[in-house]
């Protein structure tokens, strides 16, 4: 067989049986994976000026790989995007080692490089009036009126990904105790408890709905994508800053429900490891920065307040000179 073949033949093993069959990964994931994958090997035909058929396990390299994340940042992506590639891409190349054993060091040097630091910008959340403020600018009198106060309503309440919601189903709805079983990322479920209002109006909302379907469904029948759940909360955003204007400040997409369900079971005095368990985080370390932004936040505002105590701040600090100035040596 010749080589080019290998390659052909690698990667479709990769999405068939490995991604899908053994690590069992949602549609999404693999979908990622593949313009990932796609892009570098489009990328290589001009790095290497050979068509598509024509590369060989030969051309998968460090270097290449290299110059491929450089192509990405100069075209404008962020860090993020750059990591995002590589991630998949040491995924890629991590199978192939246990493929092609004799190219194992070349695909370890991959495998190597290390993800760029990226800054994280501060995450925004809704305070409670600004949600009561989108749920209270829905016209609940037509279908779809009721159908996006649930949506919302739920997101809320839940905290679940947005993809999470494309994909409950009636079935998904208990009723006792009142919950919802989410299946999340690597197909892993949990169960998430519903306040009573939230409950009473999934339940009168369902009572629409064939209980074998997806709950939400756009005009035509069909299950809502995150596109069209996107769309629906830009819409309801934008009739909402009339009653709230510091609604048009803010960046507001489905995840933002995540964050602000975080932020406010976290500000209720909720343990952190039932927020983990809620949100469905593998790790607690995830769940855990949301501690660092309430404190972020904390801190702000202490800064606005700063100016009311400026002159007993510099008496102190004259006071504590030396201390003060060990400090900065630190």
């Amino acid at each position: 067989m010749k080589e080019n073949n290998h390659l052909l033949q690698y990667v479709q093993r990769f999405f068939q049986d490995y991604l899908r069959v053994h690590r069992g990964m949602s549609t999404n994931t693999i979908i990622t994976y593949r313009d990932a994958i796609k892009l570098f090997l489009l990328f290589l035909t001009t790095y290497t000026g050979r068509k598509a058929a024509k590369l060989s396990l030969d051309h998968l390299h460090a270097d290449a790989v290299l110059a491929f994340l450089g192509d990405i940042e100069t075209k404008g992506n962020s860090v993020t995007t750059r990591n995002l590639r590589l991630s998949a891409l040491r995924t890629f190349f991590g199978y192939l080692i246990t493929q092609d054993t004799l190219r194992a060091g070349q695909y370890q040097r991959v495998i190597a490089i290390p993800l760029k630091h990226a800054s994280q910008p501060l995450m925004d959340y809704l305070n409670v009036n600004e949600v009561k403020a989108i749920l209270q600018s829905i016209d609940q009198a037509t279908l779809t009126g009721r159908r996006d106060y649930v949506l919302i309503s739920l997101l809320y309440n839940t905290g679940t990904r947005v993809q999470e919601i494309c994909d409950l189903r009636g079935e998904d709805v208990l009723e006792s105790p009142p919950s919802v079983i989410v299946t999340g990322k690597g197909r892993k479920t949990r169960q998430v408890p519903l306040w009573p209002e939230t409950a009473t109006i999934l339940r009168q909302y369902m009572t629409e709905r064939d209980p074998r379907e997806r709950v939400f469904q756009n005009a035509r029948g069909m299950p809502l994508t995150r596109f069209g759940i996107h769309h629906i909360i830009r819409v309801r955003i934008r009739a909402a800053t009339t009653v709230c204007p510091g609604l048009e400040k803010k960046k507001v997409s489905p995840h933002t429900f995540r964050h602000t369900t975080a932020m406010h079971l976290l500000q209720s005095g909720v343990d952190l490891t039932v927020i983990k368990s809620w949100l469905g985080h593998v790790n607690i370390s995830t769940t855990h920065g949301y501690i660092e932004i309430d404190l972020q936040m904390k801190q702000n505002a202490l800064a606005h307040c700063s100016s009311v105590n400026e002159g007993k701040l510099k008496k102190m600090i004259r006071k504590n000179n030396d201390l003060i100035c060990w400090l900065d040596s630190l």
